[in-house]
């Protein structure tokens, strides 16, 4: 008889076998520079539908993809905020590109109910001293930004004082002040605050990201 998709999945090179992309895994390589795990070459959206199907993640974490697969896993379940943390704080420690952090923070959704806790807690994770960890809360303040219109500037404030010369952390930062640039350029007073390099990265973004919005000829 087959094994179970649950079964299987503690042999994750197996599960992804029929998915695999060579290209894909080899553009996603340079892209990301991970050098501590293998990469296998599953498509993003292949890793979601996946993580629908599989009913844990007691698996050993080998490949890329297991840490992406984990994170899809973790924020489709439907458990209350509190419920989840644990999960999350678990997570946290496989997280090593930028992907990995960026995928994850996209897919947690907390509840109108729950953004307080959450707010408390990511904006704990901005004052790491772990670049990926520090990038995490970032990134989850950017996305969640208009789920707390009160507190732009405390979230600015936070932002801007992380930054470091840690490369993953100032694109973060760089990436989040465009964000909220775009929503009301006003905000540039705070870039007084962040060093020579963010500022060239975060103002070239805000050139791209305004390029995109102008209409095609």
């Amino acid at each position: 008889l087959q094994s179970s998709l649950s079964e299987r999945i503690l042999d994750t090179e197996n599960l992804y076998k029929p998915y695999v992309d060579t290209a894909y895994r080899d553009f996603s390589m340079k892209l990301t520079k991970n050098i501590d795990r293998p990469y296998i070459g599953v498509r993003l959206p292949i890793l979601r539908k996946l993580a629908k199907e599989i009913e844990d993640i007691d698996f050993p974490i080998i490949y890329h993809e297991d840490v992406l697969l984990r994170g899809f896993w973790i924020g489709r379940q439907r458990l209350s905020f509190n419920e989840k943390l644990k999960l999350i704080d678990d997570h946290i420690k496989y997280l090593e590109t930028w992907d990995e952090v960026d995928c994850f923070a996209s897919e947690i959704k907390p509840k109108p109910t729950e953004k307080d806790a959450a707010y408390s807690y990511f904006m704990n994770l901005i004052r790491s001293s772990n670049t990926m960890t520090r990038r995490l809360g970032i990134i989850f303040m950017m996305k969640q930004r208009k789920a707390y219109p009160d507190k732009t500037e405390e979230i600015i404030e936070a932002i801007t004082a992380a930054d470091n010369d840690e490369y993953y952390v100032s694109m973060a930062v760089a990436w989040a002040l465009t964000t909220f640039y775009m929503d009301d350029n006003s905000i540039d007073k705070w870039f007084g605050r962040i060093s020579q390099e963010t500022l060239k990265r975060t103002q070239q973004k805000i050139r791209d990201s305004i390029r995109e919005r102008k209409p095609k000829q």
